[in-house]
């Protein structure tokens, strides 16, 4: 009878397996959406009959879904699944979820929590004694560690997975710990190791006939064949990798595959050969909206029409490909004042100056009139009344002199104020408005020159994005006009609870297409209260500011780290990056209007500082204060501090 349970337990949990392993890693959006709508259909049939386990489940598959294409509000499904497993006791459920949440810690870079969430997952499972779990764990671990660049711990979970073929066969996960210990090498240039495990793995998915696993070895096979510049092994296993991805009807598989040899018949100067693979995987990544593979695409085609000379040809494929990388990235602006506002400005000043220059030279005149007259009168007196008369007329004029020399200060010191506030003003509009509008003038530019070569599917995608283009435009002008009503008094700066993390979320969504066309991570966390008594505008504008500067100065595949945590009555936030750093003498300059320091970013990107300054004014209006903590070549850590509600509990 106890045999009987544990077999059907065992089953339990491999059919558990099954259903995990059938979420890739990587999907097509388009297939997602459809997914999710399935998903959510289970939800709601288990909510109405009362099947909390399925709500769970359901749960954990909409999060694996998200998690697909990258979508990290897969968290929030998680969390929520969890939840119900915990109130349920569901603990082999509650096991898949902590594999879940593992995985997608390791796509955000979170590569810590993700090691300690598999540690959690490898012990529970000694519950349920199943070696196949076990091995699934294991190569998890595997990819966790070489992510973080551990090899040997890598190289021993994966080879622990391999030892124990015997006891697991010639399984799907025994083929994974060889694909991965094969990436494993060739990421430590170790390619005839690299080459030996990928066969391994290659020969256990024909065994299995497992076809998309099977191409996509194929896959990784003529990528190594290429780092070792053999040609015609390239060709051969990009082409068998084309052929199963053909007869699979998987079109980003299938784009991979033609841009691969495409690219390859690129080195080689065969150009009319790339351009007949480059276009079938160009079609391929529309229909599917694989945009790494779309972007693939042009870029190549570009190539090679300017090596043929064909400079029409080439120009359309670069048009396609700026315009697809201003939808993934906000074009940068100049936030240089015009010339106009300049000599503006210095008229004024010197306006100023001729009226005060003015006003002294009449309080001057009046105060020689008064001398003379007390002069006169003393002259009637007698000597010690004329002598005290001087003595009282002097102190007089001088604390005159002084409060006008202070009226005068003030003046001035208001003025340059003035000034600075509408630098502010014109900063912001050029760096969070001329971006938009170029994008929007990329996108109508390129369907007046271009409407006839565009497709239907190309014009219906630049016409979705136009529209996005214009919501964001529309919400900018709307924060701007409220920002500018309170800088001439028209409203106050009123403080309302909030939870910072809100913000913080809001803020990375608007920019993970910017920063996913620098392969940038964004990874945020916070620990305890986070809510907040501000005024959420210009707090958004802070983040989103400081933010966009981030992914400015980090480097392609660099990281950011977003932190939210209570100290002292206040939360402290901090937008932390890996980027180029900065000197002391760059940092002291950052926050003074009197100085205009400008540094171009990782891809030549434009800027005054002049955002930094309105970040700190925001803050300080807040109650809050922000510094900043870099050094060169070793990324920079802005923080700023926000005052909690009264009564907060930490």
């Amino acid at each position: 009878m106890l045999f009987c349970c544990t077999k059907a337990h065992s089953q339990d949990i491999n059919a558990d397996l099954t259903w995990y392993d059938s979420f890739p890693e990587a999907g097509e959006k388009v297939q997602a959406e459809r997914l999710l709508k399935e998903a959510d259909t289970r939800f709601q049939q288990a909510r109405q009959t009362g099947d909390a386990a399925g709500q769970a489940k359901a749960l954990t598959e909409t999060g694996l879904i998200y998690l697909s294409y990258y979508d990290f509000q897969a968290f929030d499904f998680f969390e929520q699944a969890l939840t119900l497993e915990d109130s349920l006791g569901l603990d082999q459920r509650k096991l898949f979820t902590y594999l879940a949440m593992a995985r997608a810690s390791e796509m955000t870079g979170d590569y810590q929590n993700s090691l300690e969430r598999l540690m959690l997952v490898l012990q529970m499972s000694t519950a349920f004694n199943n070696p196949h779990l076990e091995a699934r764990i294991r190569i998890e671990l595997g990819k966790v560690y070489t992510a973080m660049g551990n090899h040997d711990q890598a190289s021993q979970n994966f080879e622990q997975v391999i030892h124990k073929a015997d006891d697991l066969g010639q399984t799907k996960v025994v083929a994974q710990a060889m694909f991965y210990l094969g990436r494993l090498y060739a990421s430590m240039n170790n390619y005839q190791e690299a080459l030996k495990r990928h066969k391994e793995a290659l020969t256990v998915w024909r065994a299995l006939g497992d076809r998309k696993n099977e191409a996509i070895s194929l896959n990784d096979i003529g990528e190594l064949y290429t780092l070792t510049r053999n040609d015609d092994r390239t060709l051969a296993n990009h082409m068998a990798a084309l052929k199963i991805r053909q007869g699979l009807k998987d079109k980003s598989g299938i784009a991979q595959s033609y841009n691969n040899i495409g690219m390859l018949y690129l080195r080689q100067k065969q150009y009319e050969k790339a351009i007949a693979n480059l276009l079938p995987a160009l079609d391929a990544a529309r229909e599917v909206e694989a945009l790494r593979e779309l972007s693939s695409s042009y870029e190549s085609l570009r190539d090679c029409y300017t090596e043929l000379g064909d400079h029409q040809q080439a120009l359309k494929y670069s048009n396609l490909l700026l315009a697809l990388n201003d939808m993934m990235q906000p074009e940068r602006t100049d936030r240089r004042p015009s010339e106009t506002d300049t000599k503006l400005r210095k008229e004024q000043i010197k306006n100023l100056k001729q009226e005060s220059l003015l006003r002294a030279q009449q309080l001057q005149q009046q105060e020689e009139r008064q001398l003379y007259l007390y002069a006169f009168i003393a002259l009637a007196g007698v000597i010690i009344l004329l002598v005290l008369y001087q003595y009282m007329i002097k102190r007089r004029t001088n604390r005159m002199l002084e409060q006008t020399n202070t009226t005068i200060q003030q003046q001035n010191l208001a003025l340059q104020d003035l000034n600075a506030t509408k630098d502010k003003f014109f900063s912001i509009i050029s760096h969070d408005l001329k971006g938009p509008l170029n994008s929007l003038t990329s996108f109508s530019g390129l369907l007046i020159n271009h409407t006839d070569s565009l497709s239907k599917d190309e014009i219906r995608m630049l016409a979705q994005d136009l529209d996005k283009s214009v919501k964001n435009l529309f919400a900018l002008l709307e924060n701007l006009l409220e920002w500018s009503r309170s800088q001439t008094g028209n409203i106050e700066f009123k403080p309302e609870v909030f939870d910072i993390a809100t913000v913080m979320e809001e803020n990375k969504a608007l920019l993970t297409a910017q920063a996913q066309a620098k392969k940038i991570e964004i990874a945020y966390k916070s620990e305890g209260v986070r809510i907040v008594n501000a005024h959420k505008n210009s707090v958004t504008t802070v983040v989103r500011n400081l933010l966009s500067n981030a992914i400015k100065f980090t480097p392609e595949g660099g990281s950011i780290w977003l932190t939210a945590e209570a100290r002292q009555g206040q939360i402290q936030v901090a937008i932390a990056d890996n980027g180029v750093g900065m000197s002391s003498e760059v940092v002291q300059k950052l926050f003074r209007i009197d100085t205009k320091h400008s540094t171009k970013g990782t891809a030549n990107e434009k800027g005054t500082g002049l955002g930094l300054i309105l970040c700190k004014d925001f803050i300080e209006k807040n109650g809050g204060r922000l510094w900043v903590e870099s050094e060169p070549g070793k990324g920079s850590v802005f923080v700023f501090t926000l005052p909690q509600p009264l009564g907060s509990v930490v």
